[in-house]
């Protein structure tokens, strides 16, 4: 068997459809872009990466030394992080942030819900959206460096807790063994894709709920003991707030 006759049949028009979809994963991000850079709802966010998507499907390599047991050649899973504007130099990039500094980490990942080691199938494809608490142990850890280890290493089948006011919770758990390093908490929500079909249901079910969440996580912190922020170049400013020690 080379070339299965029924796959050859239906390669085309499932190849338009996919095409489609990824068109509306790129408008999808578009429109969050633009109004994550507003501070409507207490807080603007700035994507980590530029215009870089997280993918799990990332090369076209005939085979690899891949964790799954399968090929994953199209990517099931994309993924966007975001920090508060705020925590960036007026002359820095999103990228160089420590994680310690920034403190907290917002993503949306668009899912295709299905074929997942870690998480029952959805039936259809969702968005997966919320706030992270992340800490890795090496302080100085770049936001760049832990949001990649979020999106390899975020486990919700093994790390969730329960549900709280509508929002899923859980922890990261350091596993030395395939290269995590986090502790922290996590706070998520799943919408499908099919709630997600204009604008007004964009954000009114990703935009606002994200937003309000990262804004009372990050006041809950600063209520915590957390310093106010100091001023810098004009502008008010977080500061490097003292690492805290990590437990296994």
């Amino acid at each position: 068997m080379i070339f299965r006759k029924e796959v050859a049949a239906e390669t085309a028009h499932a190849y338009d459809t996919l095409s489609a979809y990824f068109q509306d994963v790129r408008s999808f991000f578009e429109v969050l872009s633009v109004r994550f850079s507003l501070p409507e709802y207490g807080v603007r966010l700035r994507p980590i990466a530029g215009n870089e998507l997280f993918s799990n499907a990332n090369s076209y390599l005939l085979s690899d030394d891949s964790s799954y047991p399968y090929y994953l050649w199209l990517p099931s899973w994309l993924g966007r992080f975001y920090i508060d504007a705020d925590r960036i130099a007026d002359d820095g990039r999103a990228d160089d942030v420590s994680t310690a500094h920034a403190r907290h980490i917002a993503f949306v990942w668009p899912w295709l819900g299905f074929n997942d080691a870690y998480v029952k199938d959805a039936g259809e494809p969702e968005c997966w959206f919320g706030v992270a608490d992340p800490r890795p142990q090496d302080p100085q850890e770049t936001v760049r460096t832990t949001a990649q280890s979020l999106f390899n290493y975020f486990r919700l089948e093994h790390t969730l807790d329960g549900e709280h006011h509508g929002w899923l919770t859980g922890h990261f758990t350091p596993h030395p063994e395939v290269g995590c390093n986090l502790t922290g908490r996590w706070h998520l929500r799943r919408v499908p894709l099919s709630a997600l079909t204009n604008y007004y249901e964009v954000e009114k079910n990703v935009i606002q709920p994200l937003g309000e969440k990262f804004t009372e996580l990050a006041a809950a912190t600063a209520a915590d003991g957390q310093a106010p922020r100091p001023e810098l170049n004009g502008r008010q400013r977080h500061p490097e707030p003292v690492p805290v020690a990590v437990r296994s």
